[in-house]
């Protein structure tokens, strides 16, 4: 190879929703044909098949980004450059990458060079191609929600004593239904999420996926409210520029398709709802020494970022205190470091029956009942305690609405003072 000739990386990409595999031999040729025409030589081939331009969690394509801190070649390739990312972000920053490395990305269908002129062209693309991301993406939830509404499955496995069958609705798989009313059974029994996984493993049953139980497995069946006959679609927030989802928090109820009776029950309201509180019992019993914490999750501390814990304080001549605390140590975190667990959950409680809508009933549901925190944990975005200040923000009518309060109006003669 004359050492003088520019080395190039291909990088060719198709997404399952768009394209099919030969499209990858399409784009390959392109890129041949224009590195010759150009008298360059292809010295790197890079392809990931059925992955979105829309996440960066690509093996090929990271693997290519790493391979650029190895001067082996001085251009990436693509046939256009929504092979190479479909959001500004990701393209901003991996392009940012390759530069420092030496390294420029070029297309064959877009002629984009150093111009100022380049540049303009170059940034309107890079929002074309994200709008028709999110465009596709926006059509597609239309889709996704009508079926929903009908109660149909909407892809991904339909979990552990679900199939689907050929209308695409949910039916029950008899045998797997089996292990779920099981597991429910053993539970309530009194044995752990590990003797049950451990026993349907002898006894040699499977997953869904084909794989042993574990301890989390069981668990997850346990706190899935679809065994009931729930039908859910929309609930888990949705994911942020970081290509991520916290799964553990929900979007607001509004947005949330919840239906009654929308698939088969495999197990009663009452069983499940038997397992939701013994989910908040030690060894089989009610914990009366320690109740319920309705903000868990949600609670964070406004210095240090750390989610707050429910506690309690002793005291050898007072009650116990029950409490929420940041347990970052104080060389890191200047917060006070707790705040009385009742007047702040009354004080959330109070806003949400406000502004939220919600019937009276829901309030008269004991608020120590895990359905009640369940309910309630969906219209509470988060809670941010700061030295001087409380931060509550609630989902009211689809909106995150923000309401600020003093922090001392939470303070009780039984807390210590903090300096």
């Amino acid at each position: 190879m004359d050492q003088t000739q520019i080395r190039v990386a291909c990088y060719a990409r198709y997404s399952t929703s768009m394209q099919r595999e030969e499209s990858i031999s399409a784009q390959m040729r392109a890129m041949k044909k224009f590195c010759d025409d150009n008298g360059w030589v292809i010295v790197k081939r890079y392809v990931d098949e059925a992955y979105s331009a829309t996440t960066d969690k690509r093996p090929q394509f990271q693997e290519m980004i790493s391979d650029s801190c190895n001067k082996e070649f001085e251009i990436v390739l693509v046939h256009k450059l929504d092979r190479f990312a479909r959001n500004r972000y990701d393209s901003s920053l991996y392009k940012q990458k390759l530069r420092k490395n030496g390294v420029r990305l070029c297309s064959v269908l877009e002629r984009i060079d150093n111009t100022p002129e380049s540049i303009l062209l170059e940034g309107l693309l890079e929002s074309i191609n994200e709008f028709y991301s999110a465009n596709l993406a926006r059509e597609s939830m239309k889709g996704m929600r009508e079926n929903a509404l009908q109660c149909l499955h909407n892809g991904g496995t339909p979990g552990l004593g679900y199939d689907v069958d050929e209308t695409q609705h949910i039916v029950i798989n008899e045998e797997e239904a089996k292990i779920v009313a099981m597991i429910y059974s053993m539970y309530l029994s009194g044995y752990s999420c590990k003797v049950i996984a451990e026993t349907l493993n002898e006894e040699g049953y499977i997953t869904k996926a084909g794989n042993p139980f574990q301890t989390a497995s069981v668990y997850t069946i346990l706190i899935n409210e679809k065994y009931t006959g729930v039908y859910i679609f929309n609930r888990a927030e949705s994911k942020g520029y970081d290509h991520k989802r916290n799964t553990h928090r929900s979007k607001p109820p509004e947005e949330i398709i919840r239906i009654e009776g929308g698939i088969p029950a495999i197990i009663s309201k009452e069983v499940w709802e038997a397992a939701q509180n013994k989910r908040m019992c030690k060894s089989g019993k009610l914990k009366t020494s320690e109740p319920m914490y309705l903000l868990s999750s949600k609670i964070f501390c406004g210095v240090c970022g750390s989610k707050m814990y429910g506690s309690i304080r002793y005291r050898s001549s007072a009650e116990p205190y029950y409490k929420y605390a940041c347990h970052t140590k104080k060389a890191v975190c200047s917060n006070p470091k707790e705040i009385e667990k009742a007047s702040l959950e009354n004080y959330v409680v109070s806003l949400i029956q406000k502004h939220c809508g919600l019937g009276e009933a829901f309030f008269e549901m004991p608020h120590d009942a895990p359905p009640f925190r369940y309910r309630l944990q969906d219209y509470i975005h988060s809670v941010t305690v700061c030295p001087k200040t409380v931060t509550v923000k609630i989902y009211v009518d689809g909106e995150v609405r923000i309401f600020r309060h003093r922090r001392k109006t939470f303070k009780t003669p039984k807390q210590r003072c903090f300096k």
